[in-house]
């Protein structure tokens, strides 16, 4: 039997992206053997985006994160529409550009937690697998995740040869890094600032975002 190619979608704010996102995506690519795996920052509404931080800004620090790592790409599905949407909208619009290729959602033990409150979260299986990283803080015991765990947990062999609805709990090292935490301290913290990667950075300075 052919497998799909694993494509991972790797959501978030990305506000700014830091050096434990990309931690967390080194490691997706590598354990689950993924061909490419693409960021999509997440379109905010103006009354929740940071303020002096647009989306274009956001995809532009992720461009530069990411650029010397030939597995990563920059979606830009969300950012490209002016209301904000579900993640199960934009697996529909992945799924139709790319048929032959098995979706894997990525996610932490936080998500998963209170995954069947997401909107549509059946759908969501029905078109994508989801790869969840542990994060410091949060188990696998608590919330939705044993449920979810013990009905669709899943070995990354049996992700390759189905096309959807599997979740694989990974057993990623801690990554600790925070972008709320780095917003908040960036400005005053030379600490923080080594959590960023420098073309990042330098990009913060230039526009003098996040108070620096």
């Amino acid at each position: 039997m052919m497998t799909k190619p694993l494509l991972g979608i790797f959501g978030g704010t990305f506000d700014p992206i830091h050096r434990g996102h990309l931690a967390c995506a080194r490691y997706v690519v590598e354990h689950c053997a993924l061909k490419q795996l693409a960021l999509m920052p997440c379109h905010l509404p103006p009354h929740r985006a940071t303020p002096g931080v647009s989306s274009e800004q956001r995809a532009a620090m992720v461009k530069l994160a990411i650029a010397n790592e030939p597995t990563m790409r920059l979606e830009r599905l969300e950012l490209n529409r002016t209301s904000p949407s579900y993640t199960v909208d934009s697996l529909r619009a992945l799924k139709q550009q790319q048929p032959d290729t098995t979706l894997a959602f990525i996610i932490g033990m936080d998500s998963l937690q209170y995954f069947t409150k997401w909107h549509q979260w059946l759908q969501i299986l029905e078109l994508a697998h989801l790869i969840v990283c542990r994060r410091p803080g949060y188990s696998a015991d608590q919330g939705d995740a044993p449920m979810l765990l013990a009905r669709y947990g899943a070995t990354l062999s049996q992700l390759q040869q189905q096309d959807a609805g599997k979740i694989l709990l990974l057993d990623n090292p801690d990554f600790y890094e925070s972008a709320t935490f780095v917003r908040q301290q960036l400005a005053s913290d030379r600490r923080v600032q080594a959590m960023l990667p420098a073309e990042v950075l330098e990009y913060i300075r230039q526009h003098a975002l996040y108070g620096c």
